[in-house]
């Protein structure tokens, strides 16, 4: 029997030998080979979700404090498609906290001070370091938006500490943060759109940030909108090239938020205005702090059309771990007005949890092209050797 060549076989073939393999580390580096395998890859990898290490304990006093695993050497990603767990070994994040991504590129913050800084790629395991933590007096609870994928020289890091509303930039390979001075505005998302940074605080109000030395904020004088209760959050999503301002309202239970309605708004940059949207089409949104995307549901058969997906994303809410619906995590449909909680027999429910969308890969030179799955038994096998098993067992 001739042995043929990977480069022979054909397209139609490629996406169910893919779909064959389990770990999602090994889909993502079969996209590094060539643009036709990433072009399948990039159809192939869904949004998952993140769990975060981030977690809470009650001392003998009765007072709560974050923690997270010491010895921790993995992240937990949750298949949105598959409804399952994927256990990724990182030693890269012991000892750190990690619970946001943006790109496709985990936030790792060091527990001991100055608490460094690091964007890492699960899949590739490539780390790019950013300044400290130390100027954040809640290093925990940073999060981190990028322009680009980091990889991308132009790369611009913006950061958020919500605990003071602390405002800052970087480029990969500065030594320290450019603050926002007195940028005390209870901001609530921040969105890379169209080649600037965007903020929308909790009245509504739209910021476009100026990135520069010394960093500089313009409010946009917008038409505000009529929020009909308290008890919201706000959200910047893209949809069709265009920006929208979800607002997610929920009802109170024991100190925690539960959504009860989702409206979203269209800004007319022309009129100033914000016009109301009934419907988003062939389409769903996934809304969450720092990583809330739009995506049509052609390639994604788990995601219903027209609804707004959410998830229990705020690290405080885990002070009260008075039942399982803590994780406020499902869907809001916009025909029916509805709400409906998912994955509740998960293990997903322990932790704070975040989008995690794949980075689209990047095909690197020849030197780098081989890459290595490095598993948790301290075994070594190619990807290659992985396709080659599904193949032979399909």
């Amino acid at each position: 029997m001739a042995q043929v060549q990977w480069s022979d076989l054909l397209v139609e073939i490629l996406p169910i030998i893919f779909q064959k393999l389990k770990d999602p580390c090994d889909v993502y580096r079969c996209g590094l080979v060539c643009v036709l395998w990433k072009s399948i890859v990039t159809t192939i990898l869904p949004p998952f979700l993140l769990v975060s290490n981030v977690g809470t304990f009650k001392d003998e006093t009765g007072s709560f404090h974050f923690e997270a695993p010491l010895n921790k050497q993995s992240c937990s990603l949750f298949n949105t498609q598959t409804n399952e767990t994927h256990e990724i070994f990182l030693p890269e994040v012991e000892k750190c906290w990690f619970s946001h991504s943006s790109f496709g590129w985990l936030l790792t913050i060091s527990f001991e001070p100055p608490h460094e800084v690091h964007l890492l790629n699960p899949f590739t395991r490539d780390q790019i370091q950013l300044p400290s933590a130390k100027q954040f007096s809640r290093p925990y609870d940073l999060r981190v938006i990028t322009s680009t994928t980091p990889l991308n020289p132009t790369c611009l890091v913006l950061a958020i500490g919500h605990f003071k509303g602390v405002l800052a930039f970087c480029r990969p390979g500065d030594k320290s943060w450019t603050l926002f001075e007195d940028f005390r505005r209870c901001l609530e998302d921040v969105m890379f759109y169209k080649g600037e940074f965007y903020a929308v605080n909790y009245f509504g109000h739209l910021f476009h940030l100026h990135c520069n030395t010394p960093a500089t904020q313009k409010v946009l004088r917008l038409w505000p909108i009529d929020f009909f209760q308290i008890g919201k959050h706000n959200y910047l999503v893209e949809l069709d090239g265009k920006l929208l301002l979800v607002v997610r309202y929920g009802h109170e239970y024991w100190g925690s938020n539960f959504t009860s309605v989702i409206e979203i708004y269209e800004l007319d940059w022309v009129e100033k205005v914000w016009i109301k949207v009934k419907n988003i089409g062939n389409n769903a949104i996934l809304l969450g702090t720092g990583s809330s995307i739009s995506l049509p549901i052609s390639h994604f058969r788990n995601f219903k059309a027209n609804c707004i997906y959410v998830i229990g994303d705020c690290i405080s809410n885990f002070f009260l771990k008075i039942s399982q619906h803590v994780n406020d995590t499902g869907f809001y449909n916009m025909t029916t007005g509805q709400f409906e909680y998912l994955y509740e027999s998960s293990l997903i429910w322990s932790s704070p949890l975040n989008w995690f969308i794949p980075s689209s890969p990047v095909i690197y030179k020849q030197s780098r092209a081989e890459v290595i799955c490095r598993e948790k038994k301290g075994k070594m096998k190619s990807w290659s050797s992985k396709i080659r098993r599904s193949l032979l067992n399909w």
